[in-house]
């Protein structure tokens, strides 16, 4: 019997809503770090839903369960690591100086993605994906991304001097972009370079922007 490889495309899935909340959570998880794990070292187009569920060691039923087709794969992982991405940006990025709270979230961010290589992998090969083939989720991605970061720099006028002419947004996709690339940089390349220094590299933007 062949291996299912997995493919980009967007069709419906099963709705979180009837399945068991906390049981589901950890599940999908265990899934996630299983893909990701795969995926970093063979690559997306490589990586199959047996082999996710062997090293989850669950059924492959479980993964098309979690997941639903394996049409829709990419994309729910794709979504579901971003949610994780945010939600350590957003849980460091508590504090009360503006400038702080940005270089924590980045600070996170590149942890994150140096700690996930097969989800900045799977982001990157879905970007450049051809326009028949292309999936929505990596503008929703996208877009919930930068909304998160530019509310951070948005924040820094709050304290700081800015400069007008610089438009925030411009700004955000700098910085995250320096982020994304710099933690590639590590995983793809091995440069090692402590998320600290990767950090305050990002940061020489913002400090540009603060007058």
């Amino acid at each position: 019997m062949h291996s299912s490889v997995i493919y980009a495309h967007q069709v419906p899935v099963v709705e979180a809503s009837t399945r068991r909340p906390g049981r589901t959570n950890r599940t999908q998880l265990k899934l996630f770090e299983a893909a990701m794990d795969i995926m970093s070292k063979d690559g997306p187009t490589a990586t199959t839903v047996e082999e996710i569920a062997e090293k989850a060691g669950v059924s492959k039923g479980t993964v098309y369960y979690n997941f639903g087709s394996k049409k829709t794969m990419i994309d729910q992982l794709l979504q579901y690591g971003a949610k994780l991405l945010l939600a350590e940006m957003s849980a460091a990025g508590d504090h009360e100086d503006p400038r702080e709270a940005l270089s924590n979230s980045l600070h996170a961010a590149v942890l994150y993605l140096e700690e996930h290589p097969g989800f900045a992998r799977l982001w990157v090969s879905e970007l450049w994906r051809s326009d028949e083939n292309w999936s929505k989720t990596t503008d929703e991605i996208r877009s919930d991304i930068m909304r998160f970061v530019c509310s951070k720099v948005s924040a820094l006028s709050t304290r700081y001097d800015v400069r007008k002419e610089q438009t925030i947004e411009g700004l955000a996709l700098v910085i995250f972009g320096a982020v994304f690339m710099l933690a590639m940089d590590h995983t793809r390349h091995g440069v090692r370079r402590p998320a600290s220094v990767a950090t305050a590299t990002a940061m020489l933007a913002v400090d540009g922007y603060i007058l």
